[in-house]
């Protein structure tokens, strides 16, 4: 029951100060979380679907696995084994990482950056789990040994596969930023003829006088069009590649200065197009190994009219 109000003060304290934060930086009575809720969950489009669907039990069958990899076994050990040193206090972590993770599986759309928030109560319940298997005594002087080494193993690996995602992983969505930064002219236009939220943009080329575009990828926000077949310009343009390429192009023949960005993949589809119109590459910067959609490529291109 103490821990129960104690997490009712915690929650309706911080609420109360997020609401009168929010209602004086928008100089009105806001409430973000609800509005939230309302456009996310409530709104009669499923806002949150058009960024993808996702069963009931993704956060416990993708999520959480992704994330800990081998190591989920410790939670478990944590939860259910015989871990006696601050049992209430693993109980309440435990609690609040449960209900939060329930809580948002009732939403349809699902991310792993929603877990964000969990993970350090979640590493202080696994790395309760790793001192219960360390200190309990084994039968065998072997498997004391044999469990030291795994966890230096463990620690190398995420060290290598930190710095991998970190420093090589899709660095090319970032160098492409800091390449057009030194190098086009003033009054440019850039047009990103990629999937949505690709590459970062002004908080990264720190350019005043150069106009980026992009295709959007909004969702359908009209309460009055309740249109299933709803596509967004990023979806339009993807659906007729060729086609949607020659129409742009004719859109901006006038610009003096214009360059495009895109993944190889696309590349390879309208390349005929472009050399048509007179568009070379000026630049290729490697991206990634790995490719998630179909839409993303190893390499991408930035090019521009001779």
């Amino acid at each position: 029951i103490r821990f129960i109000i104690h997490a009712a003060l915690c929650f309706i304290s911080l609420n109360l100060f997020n609401f009168l934060l929010d209602s004086f930086m928008y100089e009105q009575f806001t409430y973000v979380p609800l509005n939230f809720f309302k456009i996310n969950i409530l709104h009669s489009n499923s806002i949150s679907s058009h960024y993808g669907i996702n069963g009931l039990m993704w956060y416990l069958t993708n999520g959480l696995p992704m994330i800990f990899l081998y190591r989920i076994p410790l939670l478990f050990v944590c939860l259910f084994g015989k871990c006696k040193p601050n049992y209430i206090y693993r109980m309440h972590l435990s609690i609040v990482c449960l209900f939060t993770i329930s809580f948002y599986s009732l939403n349809i759309h699902k991310e792993f950056r929603f877990l964000t928030q969990l993970l350090p109560l979640l590493f202080i319940l696994e790395a309760y789990g790793l001192d219960y298997c360390v200190t309990r005594k084994m039968n065998k002087q072997w498997m004391n040994e044999l469990l030291i080494k795994g966890i230096y193993l463990s620690f190398i690996f995420h060290l290598l596969i930190g710095i991998y995602f970190s420093c090589y992983d899709r660095r090319g969505q970032i160098d492409v930023l800091h390449w057009l930064r030194k190098n086009v002219k003033s009054d440019s236009t850039v047009e990103f003829l990629m999937p949505c939220h690709s590459t970062p943009y002004y908080s990264y080329l720190h350019r005043q006088d150069v106009n980026l575009k992009f295709l959007t990828c909004e969702p359908n926000l009209s309460l009055s069009n309740k249109n299933n077949s709803y596509i967004d310009e990023a979806d339009q343009f993807y659906a007729r590649p060729i086609q949607s390429m020659e129409n742009k192009l004719r859109q901006n023949r006038d610009y003096k200065n214009y360059y495009l960005i895109m993944f190889e993949t696309l590349f390879k589809i309208v390349e005929t197009t472009l050399v048509e119109n007179n568009f070379i590459v000026v630049k290729q910067l490697f991206n990634s190994h790995i490719q998630h959609t179909l839409r993303h490529g190893k390499m991408i291109y930035v090019l521009t009219k001779q």
